[in-house]
């Protein structure tokens, strides 16, 4: 038997294999020479391996605690009025718009939130990436933003050398909260679709490039109130601006990530 002859022979094969009927390469031709073959020496196991780019987190707060941080912010965040801008990037240009410092430890409900991030940052850190840490939660801030408003392109800094990042929605205007519920946004005809949404990016690759079989490194995320995203703090993601009336009310935090002395030998064995 030739090349072509086994060629052919191997493409009839594949177009009547199904998954209950492992692929069996050649063979009727493979026994004629190897008596001692049973069909078993000719089946093969297939496994798709995906190599992951990225983890985040999602959490879905029920409505009575979004109400709760949202009252905090009211009563103490917004008469404080401690500017956080000064750290930030957010382009917020209305008199309304506002940056500003979420406390953590003076209050009773910061404290309890505190512990709230921070329990989920020692989940995320230590399921997902088998790692045995603890989470510190040293900053929070809200971000007050209104139409026009945005946030360029940007990452988060830590004070360790690894650590975490959270977005929280708080509220989300009509404007954002109406457009109808699609899965792949189409901006075709200025449609604003994801007008007020969040647009993460860990790479650069184009349509051309997944067209190619690399995987997409950017994800748009439309925002919901009481939705929690925790991704690790390099990540970048930007706030595209929205039109409308009303208030897009997120809360931001940094965690240090500390390792224990276990841990940061097995990276430096590595």
């Amino acid at each position: 038997m030739g090349l072509s002859d086994l060629s052919k022979q191997l493409d009839e094969r594949k177009q009547t294999s199904t998954k209950s009927q492992p692929y069996a390469m050649g063979r009727q031709t493979v026994r004629k020479a190897r008596t001692d073959l049973t069909s078993k020496d000719f089946e093969a196991s297939i496994k798709l391996k995906t190599m992951p780019a990225l983890k985040w987190l999602e959490v879905q707060f029920p409505k009575v605690f979004i109400e709760e941080i949202n009252q905090y912010i009211d009563d103490v965040v917004i008469p404080n009025d401690k500017d956080y801008s000064n750290k930030l990037v957010g382009q917020l240009s209305s008199d309304k718009s506002a940056q500003l410092n979420f406390p953590l430890k003076e209050h009773e409900t910061g404290v309890q939130f505190k512990k709230v991030l921070e329990n989920i940052g020692k989940s995320f850190i230590q399921k997902p990436y088998n790692r045995m840490s603890s989470v510190e939660c040293f900053e929070c801030w809200t971000v007050h933003s209104y139409e026009g408003d945005y946030n360029p392109l940007h990452d988060h800094g830590v004070q360790t050398q690894s650590g975490l990042s959270c977005i929280l929605y708080l509220k989300v205007p009509d404007s954002i909260k109406n457009k109808p519920k699609i899965e792949v946004p189409n901006l075709n005809h200025a449609s604003g679709e994801i007008d007020g949404w969040t647009q993460f990016q860990w790479g650069a690759n184009t349509m051309k490039d997944i067209y190619q079989l690399r995987e997409q490194t950017q994800h748009v995320v439309r925002p919901v109130e009481g939705k929690l995203l925790m991704f690790p703090n390099w990540l970048s993601h930007m706030v595209w601006p929205f039109r409308g009336e009303g208030e897009r009310r997120t809360l931001s935090a940094n965690f240090n990530i500390h390792d224990s002395p276990e841990v940061t030998k097995q990276f430096a064995e590595r």
